[in-house]
């Protein structure tokens, strides 16, 4: 089988996959130095978050100190008898899966992507192929995101420490109306989430009253946001979950509906398209959101 051309997706899943652990601003480096010829301008975090939603790699979304390789896993996606690949892997890696395969019985796909490395799909493999891929080292993970839905958690502030800061360094507010962070105005209303700008990630606070507690954005937005309509819809027919797309998604929610399929989502009329999400599945992950069920 050809070799799939790669791409700077590609290119960092093989160098964090040789290293192991890597500290961010290591990570950052090597974005710079493989968009040296036709830099993309795409953040860092895009690629981060394009590797971790895929299940590849893994960080600590409060405090980004390191990025940390996942190990190789095999995870069953919602389609029939179909797979994808995750985690650790090399060009020769791949080469021995393949190899794997067409002795023992299944298919292999690469499958190449704009804004994301290649995805390798596995389907109709016989028990012998699924013994000897574990033989190198693979974990089979069954029905992960059927057995995932069915856990999300859904934070609450009580477990959160409160936040010392004055009211004075605020100085962006979330606006659920435009979903920007906008300048604050000390005149309204000074309870919602803000933005802090510092040397490093922003920080944000969630602030009601007198209690201030410095919370991870991915998921105080959707708190703020809970059942706002128009933020997510499910297609029931084409089993499509679809996401606002200023809005970002926490980590295990956006790798738990991204592995129904193994594909990453597609931008579509302003929304996140999520395909192959069985309708329980979907169910969970908008709940886990804070947001009503709607169906279309």
């Amino acid at each position: 089988m050809n070799r799939v051309k790669t791409n700077v997706f590609d290119g960092l899943l093989y160098y964090v996959s040789h290293i192991g652990k890597v500290s961010w601003e290591d990570f950052k480096q090597a974005i710079r130095r493989l968009t040296t010829k036709g830099n993309s301008g795409f953040k860092a975090s895009t690629y981060l978050i394009s590797l971790a939603r895929l299940g590849h790699l893994d960080y600590n979304p409060m405090k980004l100190s390191h990025v940390a390789i996942a190990p190789s896993v095999l995870v069953e996606t919602a389609i029939k008898n179909q797979y994808v690949l995750v985690g650790s892997r090399g060009p020769c890696f791949l080469d021995e899966v393949k190899k794997c395969v067409s002795e023992n019985g299944g298919k292999v796909q690469q499958i190449p992507e704009k804004y994301g490395p290649i995805t390798v799909t596995l389907s109709e493999l016989t028990a012998k192929a699924l013994s000897t891929l574990k033989s190198l080292g693979i974990h089979i993970s069954w029905e992960f995101s059927a057995k995932l839905s069915q856990v999300l958690p859904r934070p609450r502030l009580m477990n959160i420490q409160p936040e010392l800061s004055s009211s004075a360094n605020l100085e962006k507010k979330f606006n659920p109306a435009t979903l920007n962070y906008e300048p604050v105005d000390y005149g309204k209303n000074m309870n919602g989430l803000y933005q802090i700008s510092q040397y490093g990630p922003d920080v944000y606070v969630l602030k009601s009253g007198d209690d201030q507690r410095r919370v991870p954005r991915d998921w105080a937005e959707w708190y703020v946001l809970t059942k706002t309509p128009g933020l997510i819809s499910y297609k029931e027919e084409s089993q499509i979950w679809r996401v606002k797309r200023e809005l970002i998604r926490p980590l295990i929610v956006d790798r738990c509906a991204t592995l129904c399929s193994g594909l990453p989502p597609k931008l579509r009329k302003g929304f996140y398209c999520y395909t192959s999400v069985p309708i329980g599945v979907a169910y969970q992950l908008t709940k886990s959101l804070y947001q009503d069920w709607e169906v279309v």
